[in-house]
C-alpha cells in the first residue's frame, strides 16, 4: 500500500459524521489486540489552550528524560503532524502499516453502516503509535468535551481542563456550566484534575471531579501564575507559585491566558514525575508551538494567532496591546460554524481589514465575514480570495511602526505560515529513473509516474500548494511544453498538495510571468520559485567566505583529550595555536574550535571545563587571517567564545538549548543548526526515515525559523544535515548526493563528512590519508556545498578549488583570453623549448 492510499482512507472517512461516545475506537482497539496499553496517558481538555498546555507538558516531560508521544488536532499541513513521539511526527511507513492492518475490519463495519469516524480512526493512530514505540507518556489533547471524546478510551493519570468558554452548543451543552461538565469527566481516577476554569465553570467542574487543583493569577488559587510580560518578541516570563514555593520560567508562548496553561502544564508534570525546578523551567522554554501568537516578523510586527472563538480573541488583543505599533492591519479567515460577530467585536480596532478564505470546505465566504466586521464597526474592510495574497497586501500596506495580524482559525494560519516554513526543492534528475523517483516520493500514482517521468530530465521543482494553485500550475506549465505532475494524496481537510513541476529554465521563467497578478497567492508563489531556480533575483552577496558560488573549508580543531580522529592531539594550548596557524597556511577560511566530543558514548562536559578549554585558544588565534567558530552545545560556553574573539556558533544539538539562539542574535553570529536526534552520538540507535533528505529538511524547518525569530537572518543561519547523526551509512551517503536539495531551506549549507565511519562502507574507516574524505568533499562541493567541515585542510582545499575552477571555467595557463596557437605549436608541454 502507498502512503497517498493509506492517507486517502483515513481522510475519506470524513463522510461519517462525528459521534460521541468511545465505543467506536474501542471496538477498532480492540481489533488491533488493544496496543494502547502500557504508556501512562495523560488527557488535556478545554475551551482554549489545549494544543500549547499540552505541547508545554510533553516538552517538560521530555527534558525529565521520558519517551513521550504527543497527539493533538488539528493539523497544519499534513495529517501525520497529529501523531508524535520525542517530537517527530508519525512515519509515512507507520501510517501505511496500520491502514493495512485496520482496513478489512473498517470497511467491513462501514458496510453495516457503523464505520469509525475520522476522528475515532486518527486517534486509533496515535495510541496504536504510542504502544507500538513503547513510549513512557503520552500527551492526548481531547477534540470536543471531555466525557463522549474518543480520546478518553483510555485512563489517564493525570488530566485538566485549561478553560472553559461557550464552543460546540448544542454538542455537549448550552451553558458554560453544561459544557464544564462534560469537559471535567477527563478526572483521573487517582489524582486531582487540574484546571484553569472560573465561575460557574469552576463549580461545574468541582461537582464533576471532586477532589480538584485550581489554577490562575487569582490569589485564592492553589497555584498561582503571575504573567511578567514579555522580554522579546518570541518569550514571556512567568512564575508559578504552589506550596513548594515558586517556579520562574520563560515561555515562548505570549499572553497571560499562557501563563495559566504554563502553570497547569507544571503541576500535571509534578504529578506525573520528580522533577527538579531547572529541568521543568527548561522544558517549557522549549515548548515551541506554531500559530499561538507566534511573532514573525518586528518591523513591521507580524504575529499569526490561531484564535477562533470570542474568548480566544479577548486573549489576543490583550496580548497585542502589549506592544507599540501605529496602525494595525487585520487579516481574518473563519470557520463558518464559529461566532463571526463576537470574534470581530472582540479584536483590536484595525485600520484595514482583510477577510478571506482558507482552502477548506469549513471555511465561511470572505465576503460574508467581510459584512460581520463591517456591521461591528470596522474601517476599511476588502474582501480577497486566499489568505497568501491577502498577507501580502497588508504586508505591502503596513509601514515600519506598525503591525499585521493574521488570525481567525488554525487553518488560515497554517497557509499564511507557509510564506515562512514552505520548501521548494529543485531536484536533480540525470536519468528516467530518478525522475521516476523524484515523482512517487511526491505520492503522484504509479501510471502518472511511469508517463511523466520523460519530461523531468531538465528542471525539476518539487513544492507544496494549495489544491487550487495545483490545477492552476499544472494547466500553465502544459500550455509552455512542460509538465506538473499532482499528487495523489486527497487531502480534504486542508488542501496542500505535493507537485512535482518539470520544464526548461525558459519554460520556468514564462511559467512566473504568467503567475504574477494572479489569484490564489500565486502571485507570491511566483517569487518564491524565481528565488528556488534563480531566476530574475540579484545576487547581493554576504562578507561571508562562503557567499556566492564559493564553497568554505572548516578546520576542525578539537582541543580534546577523546575525540574520535584528534583527540588529544592539540590538547595544550600551543598545540592548538601551532595547527590553527598551519591550517591557515594551507588556506583554511574558518577555523572550528571544539571543547567536548560527540563521538558515540562520550560523557559530558561541564560548562565551566569546556571554557577553560577553548576560551584561551580563541583568544590567541581570533586574529589569525581566518574566521574562528566555536563547536558547543551550551549557550553560556557559546557566549563566552563569542566575548574571547570567536565569530561563529556551530551547535550539533540543533537548538536543544533555548538560549542558544538569542546569544547568536545578541552577537549578530552566523549559527549552524545541525540535524541531530541526540547529541553525542547513541551507539545502534534506530532511527527511522521514509526519506532521509526530506525528512531533515522537515525537521530543520522549524529550528531554522526559531533562529529567525530570535533576529538572524537566513544568510546567518546555516543549515547541518548532520551526517553520521542517527542516519545509517546509505542514508549519509544519500545526503551526500542530495545536497543542493538542503538550500530550500534558504540558508546556507554545511556539510561535515570528515572521516566518519560511513567510509567504512567502502573499505576506507578509519580513513587513513583522508582520501575518502577528500573525495566526498568533492562531491558536497560539485552539489553546492557552500561550508565544508574537515580535519584535513591542505587536501580539502584543494579539492574544493578543483571545483570551483571546472565549474567556472578557469584556465589553467592563467591567460583570460589566449591567442590561437600557430602551426606546430604546442600547448606547453614538459620539456619543449
Amino acid at each position: 500500500m502507498r502512503y497517498d492510499e493509506a492517507a486517502n482512507f483515513l481522510l475519506d472517512l470524513q463522510r461519517f459524521r462525528p459521534r460521541a461516545g468511545t465505543e467506536g475506537v474501542a471496538d477498532l482497539l480492540s481489533a488491533l489486540d488493544d496496543p494502547q496499553r502500557g504508556p501512562t496517558y495523560v488527557q488535556i481538555a478545554g475551551s482554549n489552550g489545549k494544543g500549547s498546555t499540552a505541547r508545554m507538558v510533553e516538552s517538560a516531560l521530555r527534558e525529565a528524560g521520558l519517551d513521550v508521544g504527543l497527539y493533538t488536532s488539528p493539523h497544519f499541513d499534513d495529517l501525520r503532524e497529529r501523531v508524535r513521539v520525542n517530537g517527530r511526527k508519525v512515519s509515512e511507513a507507520a501510517v501505511r502499516e496500520y491502514v493495512s492492518e485496520i482496513e478489512e475490519y473498517v470497511t467491513e463495519r462501514a458496510a453495516t453502516g457503523d464505520s469509525p469516524t475520522f476522528f475515532e480512526t486518527i486517534t486509533g493512530l496515535a495510541l496504536w503509535r504510542f504502544g507500538t514505540a513503547d513510549v513512557d507518556v503520552a500527551v492526548l489533547e481531547v477534540g470536543i468535551g471531555g466525557k463522549y471524546d474518543a480520546t478518553s478510551v483510555v485512563d489517564p493519570a493525570a488530566s485538566c481542563v485549561t478553560s472553559v468558554t461557550l464552543e460546540h452548543t448544542g454538542i455537549i451543552g448550552d451553558t458554560v456550566a453544561e459544557i464544564a461538565t462534560d469537559k471535567a469527566h477527563v478526572a483521573p481516577a487517582d489524582a486531582p484534575l487540574v484546571t484553569g476554569a472560573r465561575g460557574d465553570a469552576l463549580d461545574a467542574v468541582r461537582d464533576v471531579a471532586g477532589d480538584v487543583v485550581t489554577v490562575g493569577p487569582e490569589a485564592e488559587r492553589d497555584v498561582r501564575v503571575t504573567y511578567e510580560g514579555a522580554v522579546s518578541p518570541a518569550e514571556a516570563a512567568v512564575s508559578v507559585a504552589d506550596a513548594s514555593g515558586t517556579l520562574n520560567a520563560r515561555i515562548p508562548l505570549l499572553g497571560e491566558h499562557q501563563a495559566s496553561n504554563a502553570g497547569i502544564a507544571a503541576t500535571l508534570v509534578r504529578q506525573l514525575v520528580d522533577v527538579d525546578d531547572a529541568t521543568l523551567a527548561r522544558g517549557l522554554r522549549k515548548a515551541y508551538w506554531p500559530g499561538r501568537f507566534e511573532v514573525m516578523g518586528e518591523d513591521p510586527l507580524v504575529v499569526l494567532d490561531g484564535a477562533h472563538n470570542p474568548g480566544a480573541c479577548e486573549a489576543l488583543a490583550d496580548t497585542l496591546a502589549e506592544f507599540d505599533y501605529d496602525d494595525l492591519h487585520l487579516v481574518v479567515g473563519a470557520m463558518h460554524d464559529k461566532d463571526h460577530g463576537g470574534m470581530a467585536g472582540a479584536l483590536p480596532d484595525a485600520a484595514t481589514v482583510r477577510t478571506c478564505r482558507p482552502d477548506s470546505g469549513r471555511a465561511e465566504d470572505q465576503d460574508a465575514l467581510a459584512v460581520a466586521f463591517r456591521e461591528a464597526g470596522a474601517g476599511e474592510v476588502t474582501a480577497m480570495s486566499s489568505v497568501e495574497a491577502a498577507v501580502e497586501r497588508a504586508l505591502e500596506a503596513a509601514e515600519a511602526g506598525d503591525a499585521v495580524l493574521v488570525t481567525g482559525s488554525l487553518f488560515t494560519v497554517a497557509e499564511a505560515r507557509q510564506r515562512w516554513t514552505r520548501t521548494t526543492v529543485e531536484k536533480r534528475a540525470d536519468s528516467l529513473a530518478e525522475s521516476r523517483e523524484h515523482l512517487e516520493r511526491a505520492h503522484v500514482t504509479p501510471a502518472g509516474a511511469w508517463r511523466m517521468r520523460g519530461k523531468g530530465v531538465h528542471r525539476v521543482v518539487r513544492s507544496r500548494v494549495q489544491k487550487r494553485q495545483a490545477q492552476y500550475l499544472k494547466e500553465e506549465l502544459l500550455s509552455l511544453g512542460g509538465e506538473c505532475a499532482i499528487s495523489g494524496l486527497n487531502d480534504q481537510t486542508r488542501g496542500m498538495l505535493d507537485v512535482v513541476m518539470m520544464g526548461t529554465l525558459a519554460q520556468f521563467k514564462r511559467l512566473c510571468a504568467k503567475l504574477d497578478g494572479q489569484p490564489y497567492g500565486l502571485s507570491v508563489y511566483a517569487d518564491e520559485l524565481r528565488e528556488t531556480l534563480d531566476i530574475e533575483t540579484s545576487d547581493e552577496g554576504t562578507e561571508y567566505p562562503w557567499s556566492g558560488d564559493s564553497t568554505a573549508v572548516m578546520g576542525i580543531l578539537n582541543v580534546t583529550p577523546d575525540s574520535f580522529h584528534d583527540g588529544g592531539e592539540y590538547e595544550a594550548v600551543e598545540d592548538a595555536v601551532a595547527r590553527a596557524e598551519e591550517m591557515v597556511a594551507n588556506g583554511v577560511d574558518v577555523i572550528d574550535v571544539g571543547g567536548e566530543s560527540t563521538r558515540p558514548g562520550a560523557d559530558p562536559v561541564p560548562a565551566a571545563e569546556e571554557r577553560a578549554r577553548i576560551v584561551p585558544v580563541i583568544e590567541r588565534i581570533a586574529d589569525l587571517d581566518c574566521l574562528v567558530s566555536v563547536d558547543t552545545m551550551k549557550a553560556e560556553v557559546a557566549r563566552a567564545a563569542l566575548e574571547a574573539g570567536a565569530d561563529i556558533l556551530n551547535d550539533v544539538t540543533g537548538l536543544e538549548d533555548p538560549e542558544m539562539r538569542f546569544v547568536a542574535a545578541e552577537h549578530g553570529a552566523p549559527l549552524v543548526v545541525m540535524h541531530s536526534l541526540n547529541a553525542p552520538v547513541e551507539p545502534g540507535a534506530d532511527v527511522h526515515y521514509d526519506d532521509v533528505v526530506e525528512d531533515v529538511i522537515d525537521e530543520l524547518r522549524e529550528r531554522v525559523l526559531l533562529a529567525e525569530k530570535a533576529g538572524l537572518p537566513r544568510e546567518k543561519i546555516i543549515v547541518d544535515p548532520g551526517i553520521g547523526f542517527a542516519k545509517s551509512v546509505g542514508q549519509n551517503f544519500e545526503i551526500l548526493k542530495r545536497v543542493d536539495e538542503f538550500h530550500a531551506l534558504g540558508c546556507p549549507v554545511l556539510v561535515g563528512h570528515s572521516h566518519k565511519s560511513m567510509f567504512g562502507a567502502i573499505d576506507r574507516y578509519p580513513d587513513r590519508g583522508g582520501h575518502a574524505t577528500v573525495a566526498g568533499t568533492a562531491v558536497a562541493a560539485e552539489r553546492g556545498a557552500d561550508v565544508i567541515r574537515v580535519h584535513d585542510v591542505a587536501e580539502n582545499v584543494a579539492a574544493v578549488r578543483t571545483v570551483e575552477a571546472v565549474r567556472s571555467g578557469t584556465r589553467l595557463d592563467g591567460a583570460d583570453d589566449p591567442e590561437p596557437a600557430g602551426d606546430g605549436a604546442t600547448n606547453g608541454g614538459e620539456g619543449d623549448e
